[in-house]
């Protein structure tokens, strides 16, 4: 087929993206050309973006401009050509690739068929989206906690941004007989009660630590998820466990170091739990195909978590949203029309 040409964001310089038209290479084996539909940005991807994390402060890895597409890797689209067994054009195609793939803020993406997921063809390509990230969670909660949940369990969320919202959803459907949610927003808040929260705390206004000292009768929680990407939120977390408790830290870093209350953790005799990456390396992408099955039977609601959606030419204007988290956002999406 003729060499494929389109619209893709590329990263210049730390903080400015740039659309520009750019030509997409030639497939490899077991590869496929996809047309993106839609791509999510994650909370990562604006850590990347504004090289506000000690990994992309010197871009080592990736020296400016970086690669079209970078650093998207949540997206849904239709394989337009194939070099793979699995997948024939027309295909209707979860991505969810690995670093050396991160692609998806493009409107065309070349991607090796390990990290596709086929998708029915009804519904919102929206809600399929969805299933990236939910599969990133629920990985993660295969390390925070892998075994059954006793009965009487309280958890926490530090952050409820989609990410947050989705660890609250998956902590009720594991078994957590309370959940508390904290937040910078009042808006996310709302969102997390109506998602079952039993108890929110806005902070700095409120303390989070007090809240769920309230509720578990100050035993605190049993598992506390950070799920923000900010120290700050991670002061939080640390504060609020309880005895024998966990702490499962799911956000970027913002530096090398950072201040830990460990006389505090120390008493509670309370496990440090992180969970970097790995899903997409799972075989069969197992978490990702368990994030699939989860959103079609209800199990996790998905459809208000992309609350604002730009054309892939106003890139710049919504990193700058994702950033800034104004006008009641959750989570935004590119789309290429």
């Amino acid at each position: 087929m003729p060499h494929v040409r389109g619209e893709a964001a590329v990263l210049v310089e730390p903080g400015r993206l740039e659309v520009e038209d750019v030509a997409f290479r030639e497939l490899g084996e077991d590869e496929v050309l996809v047309h993106n539909t839609v791509a999510a940005i994650c909370g990562s991807d604006v850590h990347r973006v504004r090289a506000e994390s000690p990994f992309f402060r010197d871009m080592r890895d990736h020296p400016y401009p970086c690669p079209a597409g970078y650093p998207g890797h949540e997206a849904v689209g239709r394989v337009m050509e194939s070099r793979s067994a699995r997948f024939t054009p027309g295909d209707l195609v979860l991505t969810v690739p690995n670093h050396a793939y991160m692609a998806s803020f493009a409107r065309y993406q070349t991607i090796a068929d390990r990290f596709l997921l086929p998708l029915a063809d009804t519904g919102a390509p929206t809600v399929h989206l969805m299933a990236q990230q939910l599969g990133t969670v629920v990985f993660a909660l295969k390390r925070f906690w892998p075994e059954p949940v006793p009965p009487g369990r309280t958890a926490a969320v530090v952050g409820v941004g989609s990410a947050g919202l989705l660890f609250l959803q998956m902590l009720r459907h594991r078994g957590f007989e309370r959940v508390v949610a904290v937040d910078l927003e009042p808006g996310r808040l709302a969102v997390a009660r109506a998602l079952g929260a039993d108890a929110t705390a806005h902070v700095p206004g409120e303390s989070a630590e007090e809240v769920v000292m309230e509720l578990t009768g100050g035993a605190g929680a049993d598992l506390v998820i950070e799920a923000a990407g900010t120290d700050g939120a991670r002061e939080h977390a640390m504060r609020m466990v309880g005895q024998q408790g966990r702490l499962g830290f799911f956000g970027m870093p913002e530096d090398y170091d950072m201040r830990i209350p460990y006389a505090h953790l120390f008493v509670r005799n309370a496990q440090l739990i992180h969970a970097v990456g790995g899903a997409q390396l799972e075989p069969g992408l197992a978490s990702f195909r368990t994030a699939l099955d989860l959103i079609g039977s209800g199990a996790v609601r998905v459809d208000d978590h992309i609350t604002h959606t730009f054309d892939i030419k106003n890139v710049a204007d919504a990193f700058d949203l994702a950033h800034h988290r104004g006008d009641g956002v959750v989570k935004v999406a590119l789309t290429f029309d």
